[in-house]
């Protein structure tokens, strides 16, 4: 009777370990390629749009990354949907874009998802100064960007951080690379951060001055990018391209990058979900 419980109980973790194994390979890209490449320059602002592809076994994803280079910290900018912060405003990115003449955009952290948590700084303006379950992302008028881990923020010192120039801070995460390097991911956060979990997804980075990264990620459409993008590979690809702090925004259906009035990326819906506000790049 042992016996035969101990084969059962062999052969069952076998094929745990089989199972393990191939889902293992299956995250792994059999190949990567850029397939197109976007241009925009101006006398002060350059943005270069990559278009990559990774391919699996039987599945692909398609992500967007823009280098932006600017010669002025202030053209990087945020908007909110119906031009207030509310808790029931919302508007497609493009449409937000429109009306601030953006160059290039992407949909922002989704601020009034949970309304009664983070710091919420928009260009130089105090709107919410509360406790926060998440990793906050600060932004300074010099364009440098600095990362508060969850759990280090307190409550009612949003006025300080403005004091040291903050113009923005957003409330969403996590963070994905910090002083170049590869975050931990917190066990238990606002969205799954496990590393089989893929969705269409919005981040942002920084390189040096006045030079950011942005990345949208598409998904849940088949046969074009099937599922979407794991945290684990943005953190990768932030920390290749020399990111020193990189950023998670809201994804799923909100994943949206436009240049210049065009949707860059396919949507997850067969139109661009309303979000309550944009981060935006100007000449």
């Amino acid at each position: 009777m042992k016996r035969k419980l101990l084969s059962t109980l062999l052969v069952l973790i076998l094929v745990l370990f089989a199972g393990l194994s191939t889902a293992m390979a299956a995250a792994v890209p059999t190949s990567k390629e850029i397939e197109d490449t976007q241009r925009y320059q101006s006398d002060t602002l350059e943005i270069v749009i990559e278009q990559w592809c990774y391919k699996y076994n039987r599945t692909s994803l398609r992500f967007f990354v823009a280098d932006v280079y600017m010669t002025r910290p202030d053209q990087m900018r945020t908007a909110f949907a119906g031009e207030e912060y509310s808790k029931n405003k919302a508007e497609a990115t493009s449409a937000i874009a429109a009306r601030h003449g953006a160059v290039l955009a992407i949909n922002g952290d989704y601020y009034n998802y949970k309304d009664n948590y983070g710091l919420i700084i928009r260009n130089g303006i105090l709107y919410r100064d509360k406790k926060s379950n998440c990793d906050q992302l600060l932004v300074f008028a010099d364009g440098s960007f600095m990362a508060i881990p969850k759990g280090q923020y307190k409550e009612g010192t949003g006025q300080q951080y403005m004091d040291m120039g903050v113009v923005q801070c957003f409330s969403f995460g996590p963070l994905l690379v910090n002083e170049g390097q590869i975050v931990e991911m917190p066990s238990k956060y606002v969205i799954s951060t496990k590393d089989t979990i893929r969705e269409p997804r919005t981040a942002i980075g920084i390189v040096d001055n006045n030079h950011y990264i942005v990345l949208v990620a598409d998904g849940r459409r088949d046969k074009w990018s099937d599922k979407g993008m794991t945290l684990q590979e943005m953190q990768e690809f932030f920390q290749q391209r020399g990111a020193k702090i990189a950023y998670n925004m809201d994804g799923g259906g909100s994943a949206t990058m436009v240049l210049n009035g065009q949707r860059v990326n396919k949507t997850s819906g067969s139109r661009e979900r309303n979000v309550s506000d944009i981060i935006y790049f100007v000449d």
